[in-house]
């Protein structure tokens, strides 16, 4: 079962993200929020496209 994570649980490392833009098929993974944020600022300030990123939750799967 997933359930939200505490402030004092151990941190895994950089989060996750799926950068993904409204307006056109732009996606790109990124690894961490500043990364993330580079790649939709980038990609608006080429395109003027509006950018979302979503966090992507941890695999089931992994160790």
């Amino acid at each position: 079962m997933l359930t939200n994570r505490e402030s004092t649980d151990v941190d895994d490392g950089p989060k996750q993200y799926l950068v993904t833009c409204e307006s056109c098929s732009f996606e790109h993974a990124a690894d961490g929020r500043e990364r993330a944020t580079a790649i939709g600022t980038d990609h608006h300030r080429e395109t003027h496209h509006e950018v979302v990123a979503f966090e992507v939750p941890p695999s089931l799967g992994s160790p």
